[in-house]
């Protein structure tokens, strides 16, 4: 099995951090108040174990989407790990593959009329294409270089 990171942009990298930062703010916040009021009344309560929850989920999330975010190649599908969801895709629904030069974009069509564009490195493109065509020859390949063939996304 063969592992590809998804490459994530700065801006979204940036954002992810935020994410965790306001996570941990938001329980550091909620136990300052805690410690400061205590539960003296039915609200601080609520509001104190929402605020508990939507900074741990914001951490889970942001910090899944850093460390998980992984294209797994097998035998039989590639696996998209985005964070803490999962994808599936059939090598064997796979009608082609298409790298589009220009946009520098590799972009995966399936039998039903289905596409979806792989996010890893451009460097990687070729490695990950032999992985996929090896686990079924069937699979069309090919390459554009002018403008006329970017796909619709």
């Amino acid at each position: 099995m063969k592992t590809y990171k998804f490459k994530l942009s700065k801006a979204a990298v940036i954002l992810t951090i935020a994410g965790i930062l306001l996570g941990l703010g938001a329980i550091g916040f909620t136990v300052w108040r805690i410690y400061r009021t205590g539960f003296s009344e039915p609200l601080y309560i609520i509001q104190h174990v929402v605020l508990l929850l939507v900074g741990t989920i914001a951490i889970v999330i942001f910090a899944s989407i850093l460390i998980r975010s992984v294209y797994k190649i097998t035998d039989k599908e590639i696996v998209l790990w985005f964070g803490i969801i999962k994808s599936t895709f059939k090598i064997s629904d796979i009608e082609s593959l298409h790298l589009f030069t220009k946009t520098n974009k590799l972009v995966i069509y399936f039998k039903d009329e289905k596409y979806t564009v792989v996010v890893v490195k451009p460097d990687w493109y070729n490695e990950f294409c032999k992985e996929i065509l090896a686990r079924n020859e069937k699979i069309r390949y090919d390459v554009s270089v002018s403008d006329s063939d970017e796909p619709e996304i």
